[in-house]
């Protein structure tokens, strides 16, 4: 089994190695620029240095006609006593380095020794000031290019300001560190709690709550975990009640078919047709038990097939009104109502209708001989709305919305004799196997209705 890293790891290294590479790459990028920057600026101000001196030197060369004597305004003679010698020299006025070139381009005076005597080259011409007087050009000071050396001040400059960028990226490292820190507590907090959950939820012990502290998108997550608990409890339940309903439903055949044939066994009924004939009639039972249960089973899991056939839904509903209604001997009246326009649709014939059936037998079974069922057939967003209204009772506001549950008692005194219990869940199942859907309400001046809609193909 591979190693595990746990995630507080995997984000902490994330973060400590993003942080450190965006400081590193900050500081050596603020460091390039600043020592490019300070570059600039030396090769600027010695510019600016140069155009000012060439107008001095300008004005010299004016006034005198001629450069004879000009190194006294660029030097001056400075005295130095060593015990009792006095040694004098000469020191330039101004803190730059350059080359001082005649008319002819010949170097006479120069802070460089290896210059003097020596003429400008094209590139030293263009590089340098040119000196006119009247138009005419009579001299050229060549500004020395900056060494690449920095003086004291320079580098200490330089120097404070590399150290300022790196004190500055150590506190952002730390302040960064900090958040990173937090963050990840943040992140891992309720990832903990969810983690915890569902191991609880693994073991089989529901919780209530998950109760997330977050305004986040984990608060979104809890509520989503929360709601599936919900649902899980819900299956649960339902999960308990239809395994209890089924063996309820089978207990009741199973308990006749055997008592009467222990009955015959025993010498007290005799192998009669009449004897005989109950045990019949409830194999029957849990043959069409049996049967409601597989295909709810093959539709909840998207395997029922359907045969298709373009029939007319109004006639399909006389049909099965003609073959359920005689049959009952107190039976009240059923009307079939017809709307106009109403066209043929693509549907499985048997499974609507074995969906009306239900729907009729449910209503027959609960309205009073003396009341009333009606089935309207209408046009509906292109195709068909199918309505069994009658007058009976009615439907409480409790039992609504588990109507087509499996085996959902609303009365446990309920009288189911004569179906399986599982009717209108197997409606449902087939019309929303059609891809429409099916809902119950109460009339307005009594008794129950039952819709379901078929769209077009």
């Amino acid at each position: 089994m591979a190693r595990r890293f746990p995630l507080a790891v995997k984000l902490g290294l994330a973060f400590f190695i993003t942080i450190v590479l965006s400081v590193v790459l900050v500081y050596f990028l603020t460091a390039m620029s600043t020592t490019s920057r300070f570059d600039d600026y030396r090769q600027q101000k010695r510019a600016e240095f140069a155009e000012l001196l060439s107008s001095q030197l300008a004005w010299y060369w004016e006034r005198f006609g001629g450069w004879v004597g000009v190194d006294q305004i660029l030097y001056h003679r400075v005295s130095v006593r060593i015990g009792e010698e006095v040694y004098e020299g000469l020191s330039l006025n101004y803190d730059v380095r350059f080359s001082l070139a005649n008319e002819e381009g010949r170097v006479f005076l120069t802070t460089e020794r290896d210059t003097m005597g020596k003429y400008l080259t094209t590139a030293e011409v263009n590089r340098g000031v040119s000196i006119t007087v009247d138009g005419q050009r009579v001299g050229t000071l060549v500004p020395v290019r900056v060494a690449p050396e920095l003086d004291p001040q320079e580098a200490a400059f330089l120097g404070s300001a590399k150290r300022s960028a790196l004190i500055g990226g150590g506190i952002a490292t730390v302040i960064a560190f900090v958040l990173a820190v937090f963050l990840i507590s943040q992140i891992l907090s309720p990832l903990r709690t969810l983690s915890a959950v569902t191991e609880q939820v693994a073991r089989g012990d529901l919780p209530e709550k998950v109760r997330l502290r977050s305004r986040d998108e984990f608060a979104g997550l809890g509520e989503s975990f929360d709601r599936m608990v919900d649902n899980l409890r819900r299956s649960e339940r339902l999960r308990e009640t239809m395994t209890a309903d089924i063996a309820h439903e089978l207990r009741t055949p199973v308990t006749i078919i055997q008592g009467t044939l222990e009955a015959v066994l025993d010498g007290i009924y005799e192998p009669t047709a009449q004897t005989i004939a109950p045990i019949y009639e409830e194999t029957l039972h849990l043959g069409r038990l049996i049967d409601d249960l597989r295909d709810l089973a093959l539709a909840e899991a998207g395997e029922l097939r359907l045969a298709r056939e373009t029939i007319d839904v109004g006639q399909l509903v006389r049909q099965v009104v003609e073959a359920v209604v005689p049959s009952r001997d107190d039976a009240p009246r059923v009307d079939v109502v017809v709307g106009e326009g109403l066209l043929p649709i693509p549907v499985d014939p048997k499974r609507i209708r074995q969906v009306i059936a239900n729907l009729l037998s449910n209503a027959l079974r609960y309205t009073p001989t003396d009341g009333r069922i009606e089935i309207s057939v209408e046009p509906a967003e292109g195709g068909v709305e199918v309505h069994v209204a009658d007058t009976g009772p009615g439907i409480s506001a409790e039992d609504l919305p588990h109507l087509f549950e499996r085996f959902y008692r609303g009365d446990p005194a309920r009288n189911r004799s004569g179906g399986s219990g599982l009717g209108l869940a197997i409606a449902r199942q087939w019309v929303e196997a059609h891809g429409g859907r099916i809902w119950a309400e109460n009339n307005r001046t009594g008794g129950a209705r039952f819709t379901f809609r078929l769209p077009p193909a």
